[in-house]
C-alpha cells in the first residue's frame, strides 16, 4: 500500500513539474510574440506605404510620362528606422521601426501642402535614381527614398553624414522630408505610439 502511495505521490509532482514546465515555455513565446508585434507591424505598414498604387490614390497618369506621386523616406539611425510616406495628394504617415507612428497628416492642410511639395519636388530626382523590385530599408545610418512612379518604384541611397554635412545632392529634398516630420510632431496628428 506504501509503494502505491509513493508512485501516486510522484505521478502528481511529475504532472506538476509538467505544467510548470510548460507554463514557463507558454510564456517566453507570449514574451516573444510581443516582442515582434512593433516590428511585425512596421514592417507591414511600411509594406503597404510602398505598395501605393496612382488607382488607389484615385489619380491617372498618361503611360506616355513617368510622374512620381508618392515617396517613401526611410532613415536608419542606427536603433531605429523612421518611414515617411507622402503622396501627391497630401497624405501623409510616419512609422517606427520601434513601434508605434503618426498616421492623417493629410487631414492638415499646412501638413498635405508641405507632403504635396516634397513628392513633386522628388520629380526633379527621378534621373538620380535606380529602378528596383525591391525594397529593403537602407544600413545603418544612411537614408533610402522610394519615388514610386506610374512605371515602378525607383531608389537613391545618401549617408546621412554628407547630409548634415551640406554636401549631398539629395540634401533639398531630404530637407523638405524633414519639414513634413517636423510638421507632424507639431500637429501631433494621428495615432501615435511614442
Amino acid at each position: 500500500m506504501t509503494a502505491v502511495y509513493i508512485i501516486v505521490i510522484l505521478l502528481q509532482i511529475g504532472v506538476i513539474i509538467y505544467f510548470v514546465r510548460r507554463g514557463r515555455k507558454q510564456n517566453a513565446n507570449q514574451a516573444s510574440i510581443l516582442a515582434d508585434t512593433d516590428t511585425s507591424a512596421y514592417d507591414g505598414l511600411r509594406r503597404l506605404a510602398l505598395l501605393v498604387t496612382p488607382a488607389q490614390l484615385k489619380l491617372t497618369i498618361p503611360d506616355s510620362e513617368t510622374l512620381v506621386y508618392g515617396v517613401v523616406m526611410d532613415c536608419n539611425v542606427g536603433d531605429a528606422i523612421v518611414t515617411l510616406s507622402a503622396y501627391i495628394t497630401g497624405a501623409v504617415s510616419m512609422y517606427f521601426s520601434s513601434g508605434g507612428g503618426k498616421t492623417g497628416g493629410g487631414m492638415t492642410p499646412e501638413i498635405a501642402e508641405v507632403a504635396v511639395d516634397f513628392v513633386t519636388t522628388a520629380q526633379d530626382y527621378l534621373g538620380r535614381a535606380i529602378q528596383v523590385t525591391a525594397t529593403e530599408p537602407p544600413l545603418a545610418g544612411c537614408v533610402r527614398f522610394y519615388l514610386l512612379t506610374n512605371h515602378g518604384i525607383f531608389v537613391a541611397q545618401e549617408q546621412l553624414i554628407f547630409l548634415e554635412n551640406n554636401s549631398s545632392p539629395w540634401l533639398p529634398l531630404f530637407e523638405k522630408g524633414n519639414e513634413v516630420v517636423n510638421l507632424m510632431h507639431k500637429n501631433g496628428n494621428g495615432a501615435s505610439g511614442h
